[in-house]
C-alpha cells in the first residue's frame, strides 16, 4: 500500500523588517528580527527528524518582491540540509514574493521544485522509482492575481495521490487579508485532489469538506500582536485510507494576548502581582514572548487607571524585569477595560439622575443616527463595515463606563 508523509508550511515572510519596534531593547528586537529565520530552521529540522518524503511551501517565502540576498542565502543553506537528507521541496510564490520582482539570482539544489508562473504546472513525486503523487501549483507572476485559478488545476492520471498548492483566498473567509486567487470549497472539491496545500491566510484552519482535505497552516512565525498563538506547520500522512493532519508548533517567538481580571484587586501592588502571574503563565512554554494584556473587571482603581500615564508606568516596570532575559516576556501593550465597582441598583434607587441615565443606556436605539456622520466620509467608509449589534452594545457600554468613571473621579457619586 502506497503511503506518503509530507510537511505543509506557508507564509514564511523571511527577513520581515519588524518596523515600528525600535523602542525595544536590543536583545528583544534582535530576537524578533531573527525569528522568521529561526522558525524556518525549526521547520527544516523537524522535516528531517520526521523523515518526511517532501516539504511543501505554499507561497510568500520572502516578505518582499525584491528579496534580500541574505534571505536567499539563508533559505539556500536550509534547503541544502534537506537535499543532503534526500528530501524534496515543492514551492509556489505568492503575492509578497511574486516572480515579477528584482533580486540577485541564487540557485537552489535540484531537489527544490519551483512551480511555473506562466501556467498551472504538474510535477510528479517519485518514491522508490515509482510515481507516488502528482503535485500541482502556480507561482504569482505579479503581486495582484485576482482571477479564480482552480479551473486550471486539472487532474493528471498516473499517480495514486494528487496534491494542489494554491496561494489564495477562500470565498467568505478571513477578511484581514487582501483577496487574491479567490476560490470556493466547491471549486477545490471538483478537482478530485486528495489534499489542498493553501497559503496566504496567516491564521491556520482546516476548511470543511467531506470530499478532500483543505488546509491553511497559517504563517510560520507571528510578526505582530494580531498574529497571536502557536504558529507552525502541518505534518500530513496520506494513504488509501485517507488523510491525517497534525499541527506542529515551530515559531521561535510567540505573540499572545491574555486577560487580567481585576475584580479582586484593590491596590496597585495586587494589580502588578496579577500581571506578573500572566507573564509567568506564558513563560512556562520556554520561548520568548511578546504579550498584550487586557485589564478587565470591576475595581476601585478604574478611575486612576484612566488618568495620566498609569498604564504606561505599569508597562514600564513590568518590562524593566525583562531586559536581560533570553526567555523574555515583553509586554507590548496594555489595554484598560476596567470599570468602577458600584452598586447599580443602589444608584438607581438613590438618584433620579442615575435612574434616567441607566434607562437611556440600556434602551438606546439611535446608534445608526449617531454613527451616520462617520459613514458620510468616503475615506472612512471604505475601511469600515456596518457595526454589528454586539459591537454597538459594546460601544454603548464603554461610553457608559467612561461617563461613570469621570463622575466618580470628580466625586459626584459620593454626594
Amino acid at each position: 500500500m502506497t503511503s506518503l508523509k509530507f510537511i505543509h508550511a506557508a507564509d514564511l515572510h523571511l527577513d520581515s523588517p519588524f518596523a515600528g519596534l525600535r523602542h525595544l531593547p536590543v536583545n528583544v528586537i534582535d530576537r524578533l528580527k531573527e525569528s522568521t529565520f529561526a522558525s524556518f530552521a525549526n521547520l527544516i529540522s523537524y522535516t528531517i527528524k520526521e523523515r518526511a518524503d517532501f516539504l511543501i511551501i505554499a507561497g510568500d517565502l520572502f516578505d518582499g518582491e525584491n528579496r534580500s540576498l541574505k534571505a536567499q542565502l539563508r533559505l539556500k543553506r536550509e534547503f541544502e540540509k534537506l537535499d543532503r537528507a534526500g528530501i524534496e521541496v515543492f514551492v509556489i510564490h505568492g503575492n509578497h514574493d511574486h516572480m515579477g520582482g528584482r533580486w540577485l539570482q541564487v540557485e537552489w539544489p535540484e531537489s527544490v521544485h519551483v512551480f511555473s508562473h506562466e501556467a498551472v504546472e504538474c510535477i510528479p513525486f517519485l518514491k522508490a522509482g515509482e510515481p507516488a503523487a502528482h503535485l500541482y501549483g502556480y507561482s504569482y507572476p505579479e503581486r495582484s492575481v485576482t482571477q479564480n485559478l482552480t479551473s486550471s488545476y486539472i487532474k493528471k492520471e498516473g499517480a495514486p495521490f494528487h496534491i494542489g498548492l494554491l496561494h489564495g483566498s477562500a470565498e467568505g473567509g478571513n477578511e484581514e487579508h487582501d483577496v487574491y486567487s479567490p476560490f470556493t470549497i466547491q471549486d477545490l472539491e471538483k478537482t478530485g485532489f486528495d489534499y489542498w496545500a493553501l497559503g496566504h491566510i496567516h491564521k491556520r484552519s482546516v476548511l470543511p469538506s467531506p470530499v478532500t482535505s483543505i488546509v491553511y497552516p497559517g504563517n510560520l512565525q507571528g510578526r505582530h500582536r494580531k498574529e497571536t498563538g502557536e504558529k507552525g506547520c502541518y505534518c500530513v500522512s496520506i494513504n488509501e485510507e485517507g488523510v491525517k493532519t497534525d499541527f506542529i508548533p515551530l515559531c521561535d517567538v510567540i505573540w499572545e494576548e491574555l486577560f487580567v481580571n481585576l475584580n479582586e484587586a484593590q491596590t496597585a501592588g495586587r494589580l502588578m502581582e496579577l500581571c506578573r502571574e500572566a507573564k509567568e503563565q506564558l513563560r512556562i512554554g520556554g520561548r520568548p514572548a511578546v504579550l498584550s494584556i487586557q485589564l478587565t473587571g470591576e475595581t476601585p482603581m478604574a478611575a486612576d487607571l484612566k488618568q495620566n500615564d498609569a498604564v504606561k508606568d505599569i508597562m514600564s516596570v513590568l518590562n524593566e524585569e525583562e531586559e536581560e532575559r533570553e526567555d523574555f516576556v515583553w509586554v507590548g501593550k496594555i489595554t484598560d477595560h476596567t470599570v468602577l465597582q458600584m452598586d447599580r441598583e443602589r444608584l438607581r434607587q438613590d438618584s433620579v439622575f442615575y435612574r434616567d441615565f441607566f434607562r437611556i443606556t440600556e434602551t438606546y436605539q439611535s446608534f445608526a443616527e449617531a454613527a451616520s456622520p462617520l459613514f458620510s466620509h468616503a475615506s472612512v467608509r471604505k475601511h469600515l463595515s456596518e457595526f454589528t449589534e454586539e459591537e454597538q452594545l459594546e460601544m454603548i457600554r464603554e461610553a457608559e463606563n467612561l461617563v461613570l468613571t469621570e463622575l466618580l473621579r470628580e466625586g459626584e457619586l459620593h454626594k
